[in-house]
Parts: structure tokens; sequence; C-alpha cells
């Protein structure tokens, strides 16, 4: 048998996708507007990829995802190849220098259980595990950084684990920390329609006080005046009569009456 034929041959022997790395068309993504603290300073959120690698071969392969800095994801690109690929940028060092890899991968879930039904996890937290320090851990991701994430099937039994990967998300940029002595505390300035309105809401409040006051002395002072004694309609203490020939004064004793009481 001729070379031509025999490498023929041992191609079609060679089963189809094995040790190769297929590419699925998804594109990783955050989860969606309505779910709390999606997006922080060093965590975000994803959704999961359902059932995006069913059709890939390895039934028993784990989804992993690696989390890289926009600047580095060349650099996976290039060192994906490498068998100790899963090792290669470990977690603790992974952001620590500027000759730092600054990409980490970490297990998300079994292949199975992201394809059942329910699915067993709807959404994944990158930097849950906090300040960890294994070489797989779900670390923080650098603080305000921006970054890029993708799903990975891996096999880690093989020489060459990654065996399928999505493409590569957005850009996803977490937010910056404030320096607490740069926030300014004091009051914000006021415009000049805003000084004048002030003013004038004050002096018409002021007024409506005053008067306020003066009705209220007004009535406590009406409210302790002695009243006036009654005996009938007899309120007048003298009057003249109106005779036209011999007018003369009428005391009234009924008032004369009531004072002596």
């Amino acid at each position: 048998m001729d070379p031509a034929s025999l490498a023929l041959v041992l191609c079609l022997l060679v089963p189809a996708g094995e040790g190769q790395n297929v590419t699925v068309d998804y594109t990783p993504g955050l989860a969606a507007y309505d779910l709390a603290g999606r997006v922080t300073s060093d965590t975000a959120v994803l959704q999961t990829p359902q059932c995006v690698f069913d059709n890939t071969s390895c039934p028993l392969c784990d989804v992993w995802l690696v989390s890289a800095l926009n600047a580095s994801i060349s650099t996976f690109d290039t060192d994906q190849t490498n068998s100790s690929i899963l090792t290669l940028s470990p977690y603790p060092s992974a952001f620590a220098s500027s000759s730092s890899r600054n990409y980490f991968l970490t297990r998300v879930a079994g292949r199975a259980d992201l394809c059942s039904q329910p699915p067993a996890l709807n959404f994944f937290q990158v930097g849950s595990e906090g300040s960890c320090s294994t070489t797989n851990c779900n670390g923080f991701l650098p603080v305000g950084s921006t970054v890029r994430f993708k799903y990975l099937l891996v096999d880690s039994m093989d020489s060459s684990p990654i065996r399928a990967e999505s493409r590569w998300s957005d850009d996803v940029s977490l937010y910056s920390l404030k320096d607490p002595a740069a926030i300014d505390d004091s009051l914000a300035g006021r415009s000049a329609a805003m000084i004048v309105i002030t003013a004038v809401l004050s002096v018409a409040l002021g007024l409506l006080l005053l008067l306020l006051m003066a009705m209220l002395i007004l009535a406590f002072c009406w409210a302790d005046r002695k009243p006036v004694p009654v005996v009938g309609s007899l309120r007048v203490p003298q009057y003249s009569t109106h005779n036209l020939k011999n007018p003369e004064v009428h005391v009234n004793p009924s008032y004369e009456q009531e004072g002596k009481n």
C-alpha cells in the first residue's frame, strides 16, 4: 500500500472529533437585568450554557469557565493547547503581577447537569468563593477591570483536555470603587431662581405665622372679657325721654340693680 493510501485509511479509522477542539455557536452573557448584583466591583453573574455542548462527544466531560482580562484573551487562546492548561494559570497568582497570565479556569458543572430538565444550574456567579487560594477556585475578579468569559468542555483525563469551547463574551466592565476621601459631602450649589423662591416662601410663611398669632391673641382676649349681665332686654343705664315739651333723663332701675349684684 502506498503512503498516501495508508494515510487515508488512518484518517478514516480515527473517530471524528476525537481529540479535536470544537467551537460551538454560543456566546456567554450576563444574567437577566432583574437579577440583583449581576455585576459588582469584583464579581459577575453569567447565564449557564444550557445543552450547548450536548451534541459534542465526551458525555462525561465537565463544563468549565475561563475568566480573562480583556487584554489577555489572546494569551489563553495560545495556551489552551497546553496539556497543563487547567493549572497553567492558578487563581492565587493569576492576576498577581504584570507577568501573570491574567486568566483563570474554574469548574462550573457536569455537562449532563446543564442539560437536565429542569436545569440543575441556571446562573453562575464568577467570584463567589471570594479570596480563595486553590488552583481552580472561583475567586474574585480584579476590582474595576474589564473581563471576558468563555465556556469550555473539559476532559480532565485526556492529554488535550479542552474538547470544545464557546465564543468569547462581550466586554464586561466591573464597577470601580471610589475613594471615600474623594466623595464630596457638601451641599450642592443653589441657583438664583431657587434662592428667590426660597426667600418668597419664607416671607409668606412668616406672615402667615404672624397672622395666626394675632388671631390667637384676639381670641384669648375676647374670651377673657367679663360679660355684661343681661336681664331681659334692659341693658341701657340711662336715657332721655323724647318728650318734645319737657325732656328728662330717665334712669333704668333694672341696670342699677344689676350693678349692685
